[in-house]
């Protein structure tokens, strides 16, 4: 069943070979070719990794992560190498929008607002204007400097935690076969260097974003709801913090009262009146009528954005058969695929696995649902991207193809979602809203596929409570 396996992934990288000798066949020069070759290249190499990644997979869990590494390597290589080698320099303008300003997003939504202490034009929750207050201390090219550093520590950090709580997802000792383990540290490797090599986080970096801050305060509110399981206070108000910075992270106050039931209500109530609050009615008014005008305004609609809305724009403005209520079915679908994950994780039990899975599934819809949500959020999926490395690679034997496909499936969300949306715009391939859904798609089914064992025993601590 293996070798089978091997055999598709062989058959599709060959397929994807030969869309690529097409290509080079028909040549057009480096302008034409190169973007053709988007697809086929992409097709070629997860493929080849598939088949080699089956043929291996029998031996120890760690071999699925390598070469899961090794996709991470060829996403770097067409992502950036390809144009860095023609370009130099100059690659930047290929990969990012770039805007004047570098750190526009830090000037206008944390160093000018924190220096006014008004969030009248940035949009951004009021916890903001105390994090950006430190940075007023220096001018602000200084402070984006900082920035930067700080970006790139939390991106460390985010690829940490994440391994962490993936291991902690990853299938239950009775289940994997001998040898079928795999440690956080390789994890953290894996996925930290897809991570910082992506080009949601160049784009986080270029306009200095706060994205990462949010993410990492959302890992740790999942960390302290396995660690502290006897109180809801430090996860409710690592959460609140993240949603004092992004609102998005709203939703994981579904897996915390899943957690704590009614033990939730008041540290959750609490903790997110005092960062609401931290500056004031005034600005608390301010910052979400200006989140609300933004929402509705189509200037942040179209490439770039990985929202539902954004999607249903670019096709009711490039085909002749997008209808205009395309964007409800385009947001059923996620939210469908979302709620069905839960309660198939809430009708089994809770357990530590179960918490972090239900954490992962809450990440794409905070990227599809808000219609604002530029390319620089897709540093979000190391999470639920780190959480399918783990669980894929530590899976029971299943037949052969059916492995394959996952690996494949989820080889490709990070090669795509970790590449430039400039280099195929301003065609559809540009939008990241398809392999998030994909993303979704493939923690429902290896939920489905590894957590068929009935009620898990509670996590220590919280029987009975």
């Amino acid at each position: 069943m293996r070798d089978r396996g091997g055999w598709i992934g062989l058959t599709v990288g060959v397929f994807g070979l030969a869309l690529t000798v097409l290509v080079l066949a028909r040549g057009g020069g480096y302008y034409v070719v190169v973007p053709r070759l988007a697809f086929a290249v992409p097709l070629a190499v997860v493929g080849a990794v598939s088949a080699l990644a089956a043929i291996s997979a029998g031996r120890a869990a760690l071999n699925a992560v390598v070469w899961l590494g090794v996709i991470a390597l060829a996403g770097l290589g067409w992502n950036f190498l390809v144009y860095w080698f023609k370009f130099g320099r100059l690659v930047w303008g290929w990969l990012l929008p770039l805007v004047s300003p570098t750190g526009i997003d830090f000037r206008d939504g944390l160093y000018s607002p924190a220096r006014a202490f008004s969030t009248a034009r940035s949009g951004w929750p009021p916890l903001t204007l105390l994090l950006g207050r430190p940075f007023t201390l220096v001018s602000f090219s200084t402070g984006y400097a900082i920035q930067v550093g700080v970006l790139v520590a939390l991106a460390v950090v985010a690829a940490v935690l994440s391994a962490q709580l993936a291991t902690r997802a990853a299938c239950p000792s009775d289940m994997p076969g001998p040898g079928r383990t795999v440690g956080a540290p390789l994890i953290a490797l894996v996925m930290g260097f897809w991570l910082m090599t992506s080009y949601g986080f160049m784009f986080a970096v270029e306009r200095g974003n706060i994205d990462l801050y949010a993410l990492v305060f959302c890992l740790l509110a999942v960390w302290l709801m396995i660690r502290l399981p006897g109180s809801a206070w430090p996860p409710a108000a690592a959460l609140a913090v993240a949603v004092g910075l992004k609102l998005y992270p709203a939703i994981l106050l579904v897996v915390i009262f899943w957690r704590y039931r009614r033990r939730a209500l008041l540290p959750v109530v609490v903790t997110t009146l005092v960062v609401f609050l931290v500056g004031g009615p005034a600005n608390l008014r301010s910052s979400f009528a200006t989140l609300n005008s933004l929402q509705v305004d189509h200037g942040g609609l179209g490439l770039w954005n990985s929202s539902a809305a954004s999607l249903a724009y670019l096709l009711r403005g490039n085909t002749s058969w997008a209808p205009s209520w395309i964007e409800y079915p385009l947001l059923v679908v996620p939210l469908s695929l979302w709620a069905i994950t839960l309660l198939v994780l809430v009708r089994r039990g809770r357990s530590d696995r179960r918490i972090v899975l239900a954490a992962a599934a809450c990440v794409p819809p905070m990227s599809i649902v808000p219609a604002i949500s530029i390319d620089y959020r897709l540093v979000l999926c190391v999470f639920p991207l780190a959480v399918l490395a783990a669980v894929v690679a530590t899976m029971r034997r299943h037949p052969g193809v059916v492995w394959t496909v996952l690996f494949g499936a989820l080889a490709f969300c990070m090669i795509f979602l970790g590449r430039s949306s400039q280099l195929v715009a301003p065609s559809l391939q540009a939008s990241k809203y398809t392999f998030l859904v994909l993303v979704q798609a493939l923690l429902l089914i290896v939920v489905l596929m590894t957590d068929t064992q009935g009620r898990e025993a509670a996590p220590a601590g919280s029987r009975g409570r």
